[in-house]
């Protein structure tokens, strides 16, 4: 929208000021009625059948309307989006949509449009995305994983592109996916905000994200259900995407609501899991998630212990699948001092046994900001593990060097591996590529330098 220039006469200094900031003060004005799209679209919850696209605008009504169809044409289907709330980014309203696009078909190459009232919000541009790959091809694809990623900053942006330019076929998070405390003004939007500022999130991203929860915004976490919304591919899997009441607890005897967030999802011949291990700080950090999640029922609490009993069952439901993936915040084991190996978790009677011992093949962690790379410690699997800390936070060290690090770089530190020149040599990624029972595990810093990669053959 264009406004008048201001013209006139001659004016004594605030008058001046204030013909300065006109132009600022119309547009404020006029936004209700000038559509401004606040959060650029991105997609979550996909399946080979349909995916959710995300984004937000200046206006409540009318709702947006989404056409997708096939490239190049980009229409043949339609759905009105869903208000999912109005938010509040710093000083401004805003409203967060999403839009279940549906009867898509696997594989397949899609394009998309956004017009709210008439007026098209992506100015004429039309953006791409496949879906993902039905369950049981066996065709190769890949996909990126990025940890301790939402502080905002130069490195984070770098990242982002490096994951953006990777050709991944999807995105998994291991949590802590803003700072400090999962405000929607700390998410942001296109002009400021830690995630979705341009410069981290600009148009065009045809990459489905799966977002997994981790103890930063942990106990603010509606923006977390709003903003990444898994609702479909959970209830799919039994899971869980809700908020929940946890209560009764050794360390934590009141009841708070906090947001239970697990599921499980196929792409071609693997199963994923999406874990909740992670917790609030101010109760308990590690060892409330293993109240709350890992140690079975707890009297009064009727949410508590069944993140366990759902995991147990779809691994055992889903013994056949000959390659699975787990992703969660705490790591299982970590040589930063600061955010130490979770041994609530580890060892053959806890997360770590269950998964190995049903053929969970690689788990990767955050939490340290730090990469790396641990061997397998339960006897008799191969069962390996990562730690994939470095995507844009403060970085961390290597504080120690223990017999289950394999590799280790942190802040001017490391473990059986070159120590790094410079801190954009541990900011990084990890792009996965899946091609039959061959895995290939490379990480990737922010300026696109790959190191320790590593090939396994599950």
């Amino acid at each position: 929208m264009q406004h008048p220039p201001v013209t006139g006469m001659h004016v004594g200094g605030a008058s001046r000021r204030l013909v300065r900031l006109l132009p600022a003060l119309l547009l404020v004005a006029a936004s209700t009625g000038c559509l401004t799209l606040f959060r650029n679209p991105y997609f979550t919850d996909a399946s080979p059948a349909a995916e959710r696209l995300n984004f937000a605008t200046s206006d409540s009504s009318p709702a947006p309307v989404v056409t997708y169809g096939t490239s190049p044409g980009c229409t043949g289907s339609s759905v009105t989006a869903t208000l999912v709330a109005p938010i509040t980014v710093g000083s401004r309203t805003e409203y967060q949509w999403n839009a279940r696009l549906a009867g898509l078909s696997a594989n397949t190459s899609y394009c998309y449009d956004v017009a709210q009232g008439g007026t098209d919000a992506l100015d004429g541009s039309r953006y791409a995305f496949t879906t993902p790959r039905a369950a049981g091809d066996n065709a190769p694809f890949s996909f990126a994983v990025i940890g301790d990623w939402g502080g905002g900053g130069t490195d984070e942006t770098n990242v982002l592109s490096q994951v953006r330019a990777s050709g991944a076929d999807f995105v998994v998070t291991v949590g802590d996916n803003v700072y400090n405390s999962g405000t929607q003004t700390e998410y942001g939007d296109v002009d400021s905000g830690n995630v979705f500022a341009q410069t981290y999130w600009p148009r065009g991203q045809k990459m489905p994200w799966f977002v997994a929860q981790g103890n930063h915004g942990f106990s603010q976490n509606l923006p977390f259900l709003q903003n990444f919304p898994e609702t479909s591919t959970a209830a799919a899997s039994g899971g869980r995407f809700q908020q929940d009441a946890y209560c009764c607890l050794g360390v934590m005897p009141e009841n708070i609501t906090y947001a239970s967030a697990w599921y499980a999802f196929d792409w071609a011949g693997a199963r994923f899991y999406v874990l909740e291990a992670a917790w609030s700080d101010s109760h308990g950090g590690y060892q409330g998630d293993f109240q709350a999640h890992w140690n079975g029922p707890v009297s009064g609490c009727p949410a508590c212990g069944t993140e366990l009993s759902w995991l147990k069952a779809d691994l055992a439901a889903h013994a056949g699948t000959s390659l699975k993936f787990a992703f969660f915040h705490y790591p299982l084991h970590s040589d930063n001092s600061g955010q130490p190996s979770d041994t609530y978790l580890t060892g053959a009677n806890g997360l770590e046994g269950l998964l190995a011992t049903n053929g969970v093949d690689v788990v990767f962690n955050g939490h340290a900001h730090i990469y790396e790379r641990n061997t397998p410690q339960i006897s008799g699997r191969s069962m390996v593990s990562y730690v994939t800390g470095g995507g844009g936070a403060a970085l961390g060290a290597v504080s120690s060097c223990s017999s289950f690090d394999a590799y280790a770089i942190g802040s001017s530190s490391s473990c059986r591996a070159p120590k790094p020149s410079s801190p954009s040599n541990v900011f990084h990624f990890l792009k996965v590529n899946v091609a039959g029972s061959q895995v290939t595990v490379t990480p990737t810093d922010e300026n696109g330098n790959h190191f320790d990669t590593q090939t396994y053959g599950f």
